[in-house]
């Protein structure tokens, strides 16, 4: 993936690309589901793929998995020190909540809070720490939402190198290293 070639130098120049030329959602059999429809966690249980590399911009739709998935490829590319972080809740002990999957960088000795796909915080926000910057963002997690949730773990994710449906994926960041915030 040639990111100079795509006018994409800098993480602002990521994101104005994402708001320009993506949109929230994924596409199964050339049928697009986006989340303002009533079933689509069902039909994201039964049909997502990850998205990977071109082939997540070609479709041009996506979810924070996707999107953080190619935001390590851009951090990775250009060289920018960076982490990936997935988050689980739990409504009930035996029903899962929302996830959500992010990146945070640093430059100049700061972290930041790179973030598209959660368009309540689009943006990129600094902190002065990575401690910081993660209990803002699990935070901003836990107020989102107005369950109170039994359980929020997060995890430090790992490449992910293949398209793997939501119950892999999900399967995929669970067995990375665990993160807890003190």
């Amino acid at each position: 993936m040639n990111f100079l070639k795509m006018g994409i130098n800098s993480p602002e120049d990521l994101l104005n690309f994402f708001q320009n030329k993506m949109k929230y959602g994924f596409v199964y059999r050339k049928k697009i589901f986006t989340d303002s429809e009533s079933d689509f966690n069902q039909n994201f249980d039964k049909f997502y793929k990850l998205r990977l590399g071109e082939d997540f911009i070609k479709k041009g739709y996506g979810v924070c998995w996707d999107f953080c998935e190619f935001e390590r490829l851009f951090f990775e590319k250009l060289k920018i020190k960076y982490e990936c972080y997935f988050i689980e809740s739990f409504i009930y002990r035996q029903e899962g909540g929302p996830t959500h999957t992010f990146a945070i960088f640093n430059r100049n000795g700061k972290w930041f809070w790179f973030e598209y796909a959660w368009t309540f915080y689009c943006g990129i926000r600094e902190y002065e720490t990575k401690v910081e910057a993660l209990k803002d963002i699990l935070n901003k997690f836990n107020n989102f939402f107005n369950s109170k949730f039994v359980d929020v773990r997060l995890y430090k994710t790992t490449k992910v190198t293949k398209r793997l449906d939501a119950f892999e994926f999900v399967e995929h960041c669970l067995n990375c290293e665990k993160v807890e915030i003190k």
